[in-house]
This record gives structure tokens, C-alpha cells and sequence, in this order.
């Protein structure tokens, strides 16, 4: 497909506010694309149609369709002749006037204003244009004259559309992917057909890749839905003209990159949940696992326990996960200690196993624990876990203590 260069300029509404365009133009020539007239021979003819659509539920009432074609030898130029041109419009009962002083083409209807009413439109025609023989771009204007239907308040929309003018032995065509719909991961085989071109060049996301003198590129693992371009440029002297096609590829279940996600249902995540480092995942409500293990997973801090009080201040939010490991023949059924903020856990092993227990911790709390028994007859640990820090920001510190049944003193 071809990617036309199109600038449409919309009149002001009676409140100030811009109105909606009143007519929304597509070209399309034959050949596709235009071609220069040879120096010598007979001239290079086109045919271009304009079809101009009504986006709107309101009927308009429309008076006049201008066409402005840039008429001299030039490359900027479309055209040394415009009465060269046979002039048509779909609409009944409208004419049309050539003014080569003006270089217009000016289409009118009978009684004033036609009804143009709503997902309606009008095609104009021009055919057998002789092209000039300069390689360039030419703008090609198309102003309407229109009020809302029923008011007298008329405005001019302009649309302008280039129209490039190419050599007699350019090629750019039938750009397309082997496969339109792919899994993630997967490739894309593209093929074109082209020749006459100065520069070409293949671009998608964020590349941008020379393929001049071939026809056919594989990209591999395409992730997400990808429209790929294909720019051609000709230079002839110092005269520029450029054509570009395009094609979509589709990926199943693709990867998203969004700056920012709205979800009004539920998020069910088949894979993993990441926040990349340095980043973190803010939950403004409540976390509910209501099924499976919970794994925390990042940087941590162990700590070994001895017979003193250990502390530390938390630097972020995080777990206190304490855990006690009888050595082999051990009878010992001392308990461990964690507590902070007023709240104490404690792991308590029995004859036969070990035990664990954990405690959240705000940042900025300290955090205590203790172990009651001997340590040469367990393994006595607290992990921690933080929330969106770092570990090893905690320093330990420790004096002598006593204990009680319910925790540490």
C-alpha cells in the first residue's frame, strides 16, 4: 500500500472552535505512480481520481470544489497543460470551468449548493493529463466551500496531496510479508519489487536499513504487530521526489510497551510479574493470594543469631523470615524470637523438625531477635527481605538479653 502525504486544514466554526473537515479526500492515479513526460515522443498522460467522503452524521450543503494544479515546465509542477485534462465530478447537475490564469479547475453546481448528506461523498475526476517531463513532487490543493446544512455561514477546507512525479523506468511494487499473521518470536520474509531507485530503505520500529539493488529481507524475532515501510528516493540533478509503501505484520499474543495501562478488569498473568531494578511495583490497594505459594524473590540479607539481642532499622518496608534448624541428635526445644512494632513472632521447632516464622516490617522500624537456646544445638537464621531496596544497607547491632515466654526484653 501506498502511503500517501496528505495535509488537510480545517475552517473555523462560528464558535471559534475548528469544525469537522467537511470532506475527507483519497487520490488515486493510474499509473501508479505518475510518471514524467519523455524529452521527446509523446507526453506522459495521467488519470486522478479524488474521492472525497463525508465522516459526519450531519448532511452539508456544498457550493463549490477547486481544484489548484501547479501548471509550468518546473518540478514543483504537475502539469505545462492543464486544458490538457478532461474534467468529471460524480455529483448531478455540476459543471466544470478551467482558468489556466489561475490554474484552477473549479467545479459548480446549477442551483447554488447541493446536499451532500451524511456517510455520502463526491469523486473528481481528472483524466489524461500530460505530465511535464521534471522528476519533483507536485502539491496538488483541493479547496471546498460548505456550511452546515441549512445555515448560511460558509467556510473553505483545504486538503493538499503531493503527487509525485517519478522516471519512466522507476519501479516500487507489491511489498508484502510471506506471512501476515506470525507466533511471537517468529520471523518476517519481505519481498518488493523495485528499480530506478537512487536510495531504498527499510523501516520499522526503531530501524532503519539499506536495501537498495535487493528485493527481499527477513527480519527475526518479531514480537509485537509491526507495520513495515519501504521508502524509496530518486534524484535526478537536483530534483527529489520519494515513494513509500507499507505493509502490517500481525503477532499472536504480542509483547506491549505502553507508558501507561489502564485496566478496568482483572489482570490474570500467565508469566511473571516483573519490575525491573531500580523500579517498583505500587499496589494502591489490597494484594490477595488466594491460591499457590508465594515467592519473594531479590535482594536479601541472612543473618546468623547468637545469644544477644540483634536489631537493625529497616531502610525500606520488608520480611523479617526467621528460622530455626536443629543440628542432627539434637533434643533442643528452645524458641527464636523476631519482633518489631509492637508485634513479636516467634519459631518454636518441635522434637521431630525445624520451624520458621515471619514479620513485616515498616521502613524506619527496628527489628529485634533472639534465640533462647543453645547455639551450638541449632541453626539459627533471620533472613531479610526488603521491599524495593537494598540489602545490605542493614547494620546489625547487638547487646546482652533476657527473654520471656511471649518474646524479647
Amino acid at each position: 500500500m501506498a502511503v500517501p502525504q496528505i495535509t488537510a486544514t480545517e475552517s473555523d466554526a462560528k464558535n471559534g472552535a475548528l469544525a469537522g473537515q467537511a470532506l475527507h479526500f483519497e487520490l488515486n492515479t493510474s499509473p501508479d505512480p505518475v510518471r514524467v513526460s519523455p524529452s521527446a515522443g509523446d507526453p506522459a498522460r495521467a488519470d486522478l481520481v479524488l474521492v472525497g467522503s463525508r465522516r459526519s452524521t450531519l448532511p452539508i450543503d456544498c457550493r463549490k470544489i477547486v481544484l489548484n494544479v501547479p501548471t509550468g515546465p518546473n518540478s514543483p509542477d504537475l502539469t505545462s497543460d492543464l486544458n490538457s485534462a478532461t474534467p468529471q465530478i460524480s455529483l448531478p447537475g455540476w459543471t466544470a470551468t478551467t482558468n489556466t490564469t489561475a490554474k484552477t479547475i473549479t467545479f459548480t453546481p446549477a442551483s447554488g449548493h447541493a446536499t451532500i448528506g451524511r456517510d455520502e461523498g463526491v469523486t473528481v475526476q481528472l483524466m489524461g493529463l500530460r505530465i511535464n517531463a521534471v522528476v519533483g513532487s507536485s502539491p496538488l490543493r483541493i479547496d471546498v466551500e460548505w456550511a452546515e446544512s441549512g445555515d448560511d455561514y460558509w467556510s473553505t477546507d483545504s486538503t493538499t496531496i503531493d503527487i509525485g512525479k517519478f522516471p519512466p523506468d522507476f519501479v516500487l511494487r507489491n511489498f508484502i510479508s510471506e506471512d501476515l499473521v506470525i507466533e511471537n518470536g517468529g520471523s518476517v520474509k519481505l519481498n518488493w519489487e523495485s528499480s530506478g531507485a537512487s536510495s531504498l530503505r527499510l523501516l520499522y520500529d526503531a530501524a532503519d536499513v539499506n536495501v537498495l539493488n535487493l528485493s527481499t529481507y527477513t527480519i527475526n524475532n518479531v514480537r509485537h504487530t509491526t507495520v513495515f515501510y519501504l521508502r524509496a528516493t530518486v534524484q535526478v540533478g537536483g530534483n527529489t521526489v520519494e515513494r513509500i509503501l507499507s505493509t502490517t505484520v500481525t503477532v499472536r499474543i504480542p509483547d506491549l510497551e505502553v507508558a501507561n495501562l489502564l485496566v478496568n478488569g482483572a489482570i490474570t498473568a500467565k508469566g511473571e510479574l516483573i519490575a525491573p531494578a531500580g523500579h517498583r511495583l505500587a499496589v494502591k490497594g489490597e494484594v490477595a493470594f488466594e491460591e499457590g505459594a508465594v515467592e519473594l524473590l531479590g535482594s536479601r540479607q541472612v543473618f546468623e543469631v547468637d545469644a544477644s539481642v540483634q536489631q537493625f532499622t529497616a531502610q525500606t518496608d520488608g520480611l523479617a523470615v526467621l528460622t530455626v534448624k536443629k543440628l542432627n541428635g539434637s533434643i533442643d526445644l528452645h524458641s527464636a524470637y523476631v519482633s518489631s512494632g509492637g508485634l513479636i513472632a516467634r519459631a518454636h521447632p518441635t522434637s521431630g523438625a525445624g520451624a520458621s516464622a515471619t514479620l513485616p516490617v515498616r521502613k524506619g522500624a527496628r527489628c529485634e531477635y533472639y534465640y533462647s537456646g543453645p547455639i551450638d544445638k541449632a541453626t539459627v537464621r533471620v533472613t531479610w527481605i526488603p521491599f524495593g531496596g537494598v540489602a545490605d544497607s542493614v547494620l546489625v547491632e547487638s547487646e546482652p538479653a533476657t527473654v520471656n515466654e511471649t518474646g524479647v526484653n
